[in-house]
């Protein structure tokens, strides 16, 4: 054992909170390797996560892509403006029929309805970027714009971490009293820079397995199963842990509450996936950066359910 490890066994040890020692682990991704303590506490696991002062958070949308990246974009956007082109191409036809048969008829009212109900479907379309590659990348920069975090530097201290979140246990009337009753000690949730950095470790990728957007990783995305479910086999890439050997950012139905009030991070508890909404606002809940504006939503009776929200919890060694 490092002389390091042991340091750090030392200042847990003098939280006096019983954190059981399981052994050392060897964490690695993207070809960086360390080595960890891998704790346990009344049957849940943790890691210690060293700190890193100076690290960049936060995206800027006007950077270039990386050629990886952009290839995968690009093959997303030519199976849906295929599809849609085609679909669109027939429901054209199709309507064009019905309304000269209203015309004919005389029958206005149907003529406006059909040719507002093909509005709603080029529109649709257009909405999602699949008209063209431009489109596609405007309605993608803009997305990105209004839900990723900005460029930022921070300083992150060392911290205890709780290796995959643990949906709430019971349905919370709102964000903010989830972060309230949450917060409550000896544990507490990660700030938006901590969270940042326990996912992407300090690197400038777009997500946290690195620049890659291959079939591989687009089947797991889109077959990533129903609310609730658990993490699939150890051969995943988006299941894998990560490089401080925490399991993050893998399932955008999973909303993981943070220590703020506005929005949640790494995921939007499925609703673009489900919805249909396509890449430009599936892909990015997978990144460190994206933020779920549950604040702006009206909960009404709902509040937020235990099937959707999670929370990961943190101690910080001062």
């Amino acid at each position: 054992m490092t002389e390091v490890l042991e340091r750090v066994r030392s200042r847990i040890e003098a939280l006096n909170m019983n954190f059981q020692f399981i052994k050392v682990i060897k964490t690695k991704m993207n070809g960086i390797e360390q080595e960890t303590w891998l704790l346990e506490y009344e049957g849940d696991q943790f890691v210690f996560v060293p700190g890193q002062k100076n690290v960049v958070l936060g995206w800027d949308t006007k950077q270039p892509l990386s050629k990886k990246l952009l290839q995968g974009l690009q093959k997303e956007f030519a199976l849906g403006h295929e599809y849609y082109q085609g679909t669109l191409e027939e429901l054209r036809e199709d309507y064009q029929e019905e309304i000269q048969k209203a015309t004919i008829a005389g029958d206005l009212a149907k003529v406006e309805k059909l040719s507002l109900e093909l509005d709603e479907e080029e529109k649709y379309m257009e909405e999602n970027g699949w008209l063209s590659w431009d489109n596609f990348l405007e309605k993608w920069n803009a997305h990105l714009s209004k839900c990723f975090s900005p460029l930022r530097m921070a300083d992150i201290g060392d911290m205890i971490v709780e290796v995959d979140s643990r949906y709430i246990e019971c349905d919370m009337p709102s964000l903010e009293e989830a972060v309230r009753s949450l917060k409550e000690g000896p544990f507490t949730l990660a700030t938006e820079d901590e969270w940042e950095y326990l996912c992407n470790g300090g690197t400038r990728t777009f997500f946290r397995w690195g620049d890659i957007l291959n079939d591989t990783i687009l089947n797991e995305i889109y077959d990533v199963g129903t609310v609730n479910n658990e993490r699939e086999t150890a051969s995943s890439v988006v299941n894998q842990s990560n490089m401080f050997g925490l399991f993050i950012a893998y399932n955008s139905y999973k909303n993981e509450i943070i220590d703020n009030i506005l929005y949640t991070k790494g995921g939007d508890g499925g609703c673009s996936l489900c919805g249909g909404d396509g890449p430009i606002y599936v892909l990015p809940c997978y990144s460190a950066f994206y933020r779920d504006l549950n604040g702006n939503y009206d909960y009404g009776d709902y509040g937020l359910s235990q099937d959707y929200y999670s929370y990961r919890r943190i101690i910080r060694l001062t």
